[in-house]
């Protein structure tokens, strides 16, 4: 039963490659350093090309989409950071013992919210806060910042979705290191205040200083979280194509929101050259995903993730 799991991920990952082989040839290197994102002309006669039938005019490139990814990614890391670490802190040293169980909870139940309900809430109410205060507000007095000079859309694109995936990491990253931090011995919490340390200087030398491996973890396993997430994301992203950001405010898109807008016009080509640049797509992204969530448990360790010290 152990090898149950593995099997699975070997079989899914295997299926995905030969899949995405089609593509891989079409395409070859092109496919990481072009952003053109065409799937061609249905209505003509394909063509063959390095032995693979494909759409006519058809080409693929993931870069535009990579970038976008990494973007509202390393966004959405700079919000859900600050605010894990100081609600950790939180609950650990200012919490009443009675509420603690309670305030945790909560902070957990974000996690169990539908992606789809936070990209209606960003739709609705987030984009057009953006719009008409944040973004003009930003444009006007961060103008000098290099990035913060282009163009306001709709409020949609690398704010809305930097936001939205650092509100949906938090309960993640905080689960991590609150944990971590609980499981540190009272001795040393004692000991400080005893010296006359206040509760601030317990937590920056003893539980900020003691956890620096389990921070970095949970981290990179929200990280993982963030890097695959797919309806929220193309819901307030903007979801273009052919287009690299040139300003915060650009509209954008990720790899697996791309992967599920094409999906369904991918099915039309009857040649199967889309179907296998959208897997190609994926074998990426899973590689990807794959190395943050295995770092992140390495550098954490499987008893931090239990909520445990990792001797």
């Amino acid at each position: 039963m152990a090898v149950v799991p593995l099997a699975i991920m070997v079989i899914l990952f295997s299926f995905l490659i030969y899949n995405a082989i089609p593509s891989m040839r079409y395409s070859g290197f092109d496919f990481f350093t072009s952003y053109i994102w065409n799937p061609g002309m249905f209505y003509r006669d394909p063509i063959m090309y390095h032995g693979v039938p494909a759409p006519y005019k058809s080409s693929f490139g993931m870069l535009s989409f990579f970038v976008g990814t990494m973007i509202t990614t390393a966004f959405a890391l700079v919000i859900a950071f600050p605010v894990s670490i100081f609600l950790s802190l939180t609950l650990n040293l200012y919490t009443p013992r009675a509420l603690r169980r309670p305030f945790s909870a909560m902070v957990e139940l974000f996690a169990g919210i539908p992606s789809v309900v936070y990209g209606l809430w960003g739709v609705i109410v987030l984009e057009p806060i953006l719009l008409h205060r944040i973004e003009p507000w930003m444009k006007t007095n961060l103008s000098f910042i290099p990035g913060f000079s282009g163009e306001v859309f709709s409020g949609a694109g690398i704010i809305a979705a930097g936001l939205i995936l650092g509100i949906m990491i938090i309960p993640i990253v905080t689960a991590v290191i609150s944990e971590s931090m609980a499981s540190q011995p009272k001795e040393f919490k004692e000991g400080v205040y005893a010296l006359g340390g206040t509760k601030w200087e317990v937590g920056r030398h003893i539980l900020l200083r003691n956890t620096r491996r389990q921070i970095a973890g949970g981290t990179l396993l929200g990280t993982g979280r963030a890097l695959g997430e797919t309806m929220a994301v193309l819901m307030v992203s903007g979801a273009v194509v052919n287009v690299l950001p040139t300003s915060i405010f650009s509209l954008t898109n990720t790899m697996s929101a791309q992967i599920a807008a094409a999906l369904d016009s991918a099915f039309i080509d009857a040649t199967g050259m889309n179907i296998s640049a959208l897997v190609e797509l994926g074998v990426i992204l899973v590689v990807i995903s794959l190395i943050a969530n295995l770092a992140g448990r390495a550098i954490a360790g499987k008893a931090a993730l239990r909520g445990y010290e990792n001797d």
